[in-house]
């Protein structure tokens, strides 16, 4: 089973930890990259993963990030084919560029989730599942601490 992650899945780890959410997030990203490196999941990169990182102004953060890219089996390359879907993701849904390309990666590689902690990203394709079904086929957008209760069939109490 195929995963995408976005950028932010990456860079977490290095995030304010005080804050209770990205410390949860932070850990359910480690299991979740465990699970990988046992192979229970395929990760798949992109030309806008490697784009970004490549942007990124903290050189430890960089080589960190490009260091865990090895996780992945396979890379997206660019192409038009990858521009249409983004350009269509913009167009039926209002998704920044950005995300687009990300969706349209994760799409072109097959992948059937694509993990963010981006909440605003999640809500905007829901919204516009109707739309985007033919585009994104059944990539589900998820959290990583809601794909892990999901996936491992956590049950919590409320």
């Amino acid at each position: 089973m195929k995963l995408y992650f976005d950028m932010n899945i990456y860079n977490r780890v290095f995030d304010d930890q005080t804050q209770m959410r990205i410390r949860f997030e932070s850990m359910a990203i480690d299991i979740l990259f465990e699970l990988v490196e046992k192979k229970k999941y395929e990760l798949v990169w992109s030309f806008i993963l490697e784009y970004e990182n490549s942007r990124n102004p903290f050189i430890e953060r960089k080589l960190n990030i490009k260091s865990i890219s090895s996780l992945c089996n396979k890379v997206i390359e660019p192409n038009d084919r990858i521009k249409e879907i983004a350009k269509d993701i913009v167009k039926k849904s209002n998704t920044k560029n950005k995300d687009a390309l990300h969706l349209a990666s994760a799409a072109y590689g097959g992948c059937k989730y694509f993990i963010t902690c981006d909440d605003k990203l999640i809500k905007t394709v829901e919204r516009n599942k109707d739309n985007l079904t033919d585009i994104i086929k059944n990539i589900q957008l998820y959290n990583p601490i809601d794909f892990l209760r999901k996936e491992m069939d956590i049950d919590v109490i409320e």
